[in-house]
């Protein structure tokens, strides 16, 4: 554990996951404030196609030192909370990664365990909730406010006065107009447009958006 530097570690050794250790090594290059020990992961056994170690298990994370932080690279809300909620009962901490790149205003609040990659954009009075994570390139717009354990894939685009709820998942490309509420655990589409409303538990897909299923 290399002194002065906070220890952490990734759940999830995905491609998500090997994305956020990168992550992690350019925020130590602006300024060193991580020791990356590892990942643990359910599915994953020994090292990552870079050579990063798999230390074991995601339980094995609860059988180590309580000064470690933990952050949570897992694209599905439900199993990100599912591990976000077993890490705060055993009073883990939760680390907060916002890649160098990233442009925001001092208005901005995000939220313990929130992941945040290169070329974002974030603009004013906006909210994060726990555990977002926003992938490279998202544009989110002013005055918006995200609730927990939202997943933004890559370019997702939401302009200003948006609302989402918890858990919602917005697919690569897709955008959603000023003004507009998202309800919580809903799921937009590659490349949709959302023009108006979503009630929760929806998929919705297409130019402009259109609700195909309720979610359970």
């Amino acid at each position: 554990m290399a002194d002065g530097l906070k220890p952490l570690v990734i759940v999830g050794a995905g491609g998500l996951g090997r994305e956020v250790a990168w992550l992690a090594a350019d925020i130590n290059r602006q300024k060193p404030e991580w020791d990356f020990i590892g990942f643990v992961d359910d599915g994953v056994q020994g090292n990552t196609v870079e050579g990063y170690q798999v230390l074991g298990p995601v339980k094995h994370l609860f059988e180590m030192s309580s000064d470690i932080w933990v952050v949570v690279a897992i694209a599905d809300s439900k199993t990100r909370m599912k591990f976000i909620r077993q890490i705060q009962d055993q009073g883990r901490k939760l680390a907060t990664l916002v890649h160098p790149s990233v442009s925001m205003s001092d208005y901005v609040k995000i939220g313990d365990g929130s992941i945040i990659c290169p070329g974002a954009i974030i603009t004013t009075n906006v909210s994060l909730g726990i555990s977002n994570i926003i992938n490279p390139g998202c544009f989110i717009g002013h005055d918006t406010k995200l609730q927990d354990f939202v997943s933004l894939m890559p370019a997702s685009n939401l302009a200003g006065e948006v609302r989402v709820g918890e858990g919602c998942y917005f697919g690569l490309n897709s955008c959603v107009i000023n003004r507009t509420s998202i309800g919580e655990w809903s799921v937009i589409g590659a490349g949709a447009t959302v023009v108006n409303d979503i009630p929760a538990y929806s998929l919705a897909v297409g130019v402009p958006a259109r609700v195909v299923k309720q979610l359970d």
